[in-house]
């Protein structure tokens, strides 16, 4: 949990990237697999040379799967999702440290300002990472910040966390009949929708419609926010079984209107 990278000298397609930075990422990811060696990888390609790019990127996060036995949801969830709304890219690579191979990862990519120029043109604009957990959803908790359970620089964001605490306020008092009006101006209503319908198809356990966690929220330089997947690999699962993880519902398929009801 110290976020120190380790400098590194980098390989990829025969051609060496000198001086990043590495280091473990991840909570349950790198605490759920014990004693194995095999942790989630964070590669920051510009620690050590201001600019230095792989492929355009600067920042990589190889995943262990840890949650995925069939190694495959995260990647085939964002090349679905990507036909239908802003996601991040994925795919795997093969990793080899000192010589030791490591075996296969999974790429994804950083929710970062690469990221909001690719999909929305702009490098400007606030962003929010939704921490695993419950309750980190757009509910209203009062006119705090430090009541939402969300991350950003605070720097980037005097103003915004008012603006999406207003956000809150109107999903949780604006009546139905009004709702759409007060909503559509700063809200990207269709966006929202579709990324709760794939999380739906494709059984989210780990995700804003189980337990309103592990995702992102954009705020645009119009001021308008987009909901966001992030961590897609406990996609594909089934809607049941017991603890936190349960849902209305029990089979291998949910209904179409699952937690419609969920504040």
């Amino acid at each position: 949990r110290t976020d120190v990278d380790v400098p590194a000298n980098l390989t990829v397609d025969g051609k060496v990237y000198p001086s990043i930075g590495v280091r473990f990422r991840g909570s349950s990811s790198y605490f759920t697999i014990q004693h194995s060696e095999k942790k989630s990888l964070n590669l920051a390609i510009d620690y050590g040379e201001e600019g230095q790019r792989l492929y355009g990127y600067k920042t990589l996060n190889l995943l262990n799967g840890h949650a995925d036995p069939s190694f495959l949801r995260e990647v085939l969830y964002s090349r679905i999702a990507r036909e239908f709304t802003p996601a991040p890219k994925a795919n795997f690579v093969k990793l080899v440290v000192n010589g030791e191979d490591w075996g296969v990862y999974i790429n994804s990519q950083q929710f970062n300002k690469d990221f909001l120029e690719e999909w929305f043109g702009t490098k400007k604009g606030v962003r929010w990472k939704v921490p695993p957990g419950r309750n980190s959803g757009l509910l209203y908790s009062g006119d705090e910040p430090a009541d939402y359970q969300l991350k950003t620089k605070a720097a980037e964001a005097p103003n915004a966390w008012q603006d999406l605490i207003q956000l809150c306020k109107i999903l949780d008092q604006t009546p139905d009949d009004r709702l759409e009006a007060d909503l559509s101006p700063v809200f990207n209503i269709d966006g929202a929708l579709w990324f709760l319908a794939l999380e739906n198809v494709f059984i989210d356990n780990d995700g804003y419609i189980s337990h309103a966690s592990d995702y992102a929220i954009y705020q645009d330089p119009t001021g308008r926010f987009h909901l966001l997947p992030h961590d897609s690999n406990e996609t594909f699962r089934f809607a049941g079984g017991g603890g936190p993880n349960s849902w209305e519902s029990d089979g291998s398929m949910l209904s179409p209107l699952a937690q419609a009801h969920d504040e």
